[in-house]
């Protein structure tokens, strides 16, 4: 039985939402200086962001997720399957739909006439935009931006329903195995051959193999929730798990890990090199994440309740910040100054005008419900 069957609230999973939504924010604000492609790209980029993007890349996407399966725990802990989903619904589809219809549009004007490919008005490009939705599986929809994390959320909890209720009283065989110092470490020997198999799976971006890829975590997230000694064995192993993860990383850099993503993640495939880097993305990623749920689990300040206007502003500014982002990148990229003055200008701007409006779309009645702000 986890921690919360005991009549315990787990505050330290809602603050680490939050950092991990913080994490996205400064994740997106680092996008326009790296070498890689993104909606807006400053014409000068940096090498030491571009393997920062490449750091928080590896696990901070599947650290989110997660935690969005431990978060899946606590919503069954006292629904049923329907309550759940229909739970689920009003907190992701719902701001899903919205967003996409209101801010996607914005996004697509934004990018299209930062790269030239467009001259018309916000409404010609939102008619062109609403021309064509169709996209390929398993987003289903083009043009979603950021909103690629809600799509896949919302199909987790649909695909991880069945998986969550077998779960259900069987865990006590790998809680047993999970006892000696490391040993929750051990849960990464079987996604190895699982990523190293479909990660490199032929597709758009966003595709199947980065869906299973994130399922898994998604579904470790709700293990891991899902009996005290399993919380335990990761709050022990935070240490083992940041060497772990801190391990992989470099000897993914050392080895030349930049430079294969870079040529890698536009076209993925199967390649010798690809077999050395998968298992290694794998052991990083869950080093990582046994390292900082462990931490979190471990840290005084993250024991106590968050502040309900900051644990309602979480699912709003994650829904806004990123266009946010576009629309002041737009401008601060075309200045004729150096790289780090621009960023320095755009990283503080963007977290006040997303934080304002955060707060004023939680704030608002009915408005923020359909930003999936709890009732």
């Amino acid at each position: 039985m986890g921690a919360e069957g005991r009549g315990e609230r787990l505050w330290f999973l809602d603050w680490l939402r939050v950092i991990a939504v913080f994490g996205v924010f400064v994740f997106h604000t680092l996008r326009p200086f790296d070498d890689g492609d993104w909606h807006v790209k400053n014409a000068q980029t940096s090498e030491g962001i571009s393997v920062a993007i490449a750091f928080l890349g590896l696990w901070g996407l599947a650290f989110f997720f997660m935690i969005s399966g431990s978060a899946a725990w606590l919503a069954l802990r006292w629904r049923s399957a329907l309550e759940f989903l229909r739970e689920r619904s009003l907190r992701l589809l719902v701001p899903f739909v919205v967003a996409y219809v209101l801010l996607s549009p914005l996004q697509y004007f934004i990018e299209e006439h930062h790269k030239g490919r467009s001259t018309s008005s916000f409404l010609g490009d939102a008619g062109t935009f609403f021309s064509d939705l169709a996209g390929d599986a398993p987003l289903w929809l083009r043009d979603t931006y950021h909103l690629w994390f809600l799509i896949y959320l919302i199909q987790f909890a649909v695909l991880g329903l069945p998986v969550f209720l077998l779960l259900r009283g069987k865990t006590d065989w790998i809680a047993r195995r999970c006892q000696r110092r490391g040993s929750i470490l051990l849960l990464a020997v079987p996604l190895v051959p699982i990523h190293l198999v479909l990660l490199a799976a032929p597709g758009p971006e966003h595709g199947w193999g980065e869906f299973v890829f994130f399922f898994d975590f998604f579904v470790v997230g709700y293990l891991v929730m899902s009996d005290e000694r399993l919380l335990a064995a990761v709050r022990r192993d935070a240490v083992p798990g940041l060497i772990l993860g801190i391990g992989a990383f470099v000897l993914g850099v050392v080895t030349g890990i930049i430079d294969f993503l870079d040529g890698w993640w536009p076209s993925p495939g199967y390649s010798w090199p690809y077999a050395w880097y998968s298992p290694l993305i794998t052991l990083a990623v869950w080093g990582w994440l046994v390292a900082v749920l462990g931490l979190g689990l471990r840290a005084p300040a993250l024991q106590r309740p968050l502040p309900p206007r900051l644990a309602r502003a979480a699912m709003p500014y994650f829904i806004i910040h990123q266009p946010v982002i576009l629309a002041i990148a737009y401008f601060i990229v075309t200045w004729h100054t150096n790289l780090w003055l621009k960023y320095a200008v755009l990283l503080p701007t963007t977290f006040a005008i997303s934080a304002l409006l955060a707060w004023l779309l939680s704030s608002t009645p009915v408005i923020n419900q359909l930003f999936g702000v709890k009732r």
